[in-house]
């Protein structure tokens, strides 16, 4: 009788399958646990930039709403600038810039024409803490500069 070769993979006791199957599993089983932890690792540091990122989105959004709230209280204020420059006694000017810098302190133009006037009734002090005022919201105001030292 004719002898018949036996395949290699029967001469061992494993199928080749199940030979794949130990050898795949056994180095995948490092190479995900590696993976896995490289993984671990980028997912917090995504979540900690995420989270980062937000807190600067809401303080950009917070200082936008505070930037437009005092935007429109100067521009509530400018209708009060405008009458105190028509205004035609002293003390009603004064108490107009007042209430227009009560809304908007920030506006240096209507602090040195505030102090002009305190200037034109003699109000020497309160014309140069008005220009002052000004300089420190512009220092390069130069009609406010001009003002206090004509003040001093």
């Amino acid at each position: 009788m004719k002898k018949t070769a036996v395949p290699s993979f029967r001469r061992f006791p494993f199928s080749p399958f199940l030979l794949f199957t130990l050898v795949f599993f056994s180095g995948c089983s490092l190479f995900d646990d590696t993976q896995l932890e490289q993984q671990r690792a980028e997912i917090a540091r995504l979540k900690q930039e995420a989270d980062q990122l937000r807190q600067e989105a809401e303080a950009l959004q917070q200082q936008r709403q505070k930037e437009d709230k005092e935007r429109d209280a100067c521009n509530r204020a400018f209708s009060s600038f405008s009458a105190a420059r028509k205004a035609t006694r002293g003390e009603e000017a004064i108490d107009l810039y007042r209430e227009g810098l009560s809304l908007c302190p920030s506006d240096d133009v209507a602090h040195n024409e505030l102090g002009e006037i305190y200037l034109r009734l003699g109000r020497k002090a309160d014309a140069a803490a008005e220009f002052a005022a000004a300089l420190r919201l512009n220092p390069n105001f130069s009609r406010a500069q001009k003002n206090l030292d004509a003040v001093r």
